[in-house]
């Protein structure tokens, strides 16, 4: 493990500091050894007051439906969701422009630009945040069920 992973793990677990706490110390370092801020680091203090603890965390083991919502729910706030769902081609690792859901088929569909991706209620999904890009990204936890149809 390195060092820095170590350490996060240790503020973050042991100590109880949040992931916003620990970004902030690391940029009031970079500020007080007079290094220059990126854009992102700047976006970050500009937002942090309106920036909850909620809006940084990794959902785990969401269904279709739960995915649907809180992507819709990311794109609205205009924060960046990365597709990293795989097909037959690999990992898609496109940004997500849009989530519909299709009720009559049983599924929601992922626009990413010209490429689509279906997600499907026999996955639970994962919704992880990445605070260096500040974005989330979409992954695939397991299947789980699949259905069983019964005749009358």
């Amino acid at each position: 493990m390195e060092i820095m992973t170590f350490k996060k793990f240790v503020k973050y677990y042991l100590l109880g500091e949040s992931v916003k706490e620990i970004e902030l110390n690391r940029i009031l370092d970079k500020v007080s050894k007079k290094s220059n801020l990126d854009e992102r680091e700047k976006r970050f203090l500009d937002l942090y007051n309106s920036t909850k603890e909620d809006d940084m965390i990794d959902m785990l083991y969401l269904s279709r439906m739960d995915v649907f919502s809180k992507i819709k729910n990311l794109l609205n706030k205009g924060v960046n969701v990365v597709c990293d769902l795989s097909d037959r081609n690999g990992k898609f690792g496109l940004k997500i422009t849009n989530i519909e859901n299709d009720y009559e088929n049983d599924v929601c569909i992922v626009e990413m630009g010209r490429e689509e991706c279906l997600l499907q209620d026999k996955f639970l999904y994962n919704l992880i945040y990445n605070g260096k890009k500040m974005e989330y990204s979409l992954q695939i936890q397991d299947e789980y069920y699949e259905k069983i149809f019964k005749e009358k």
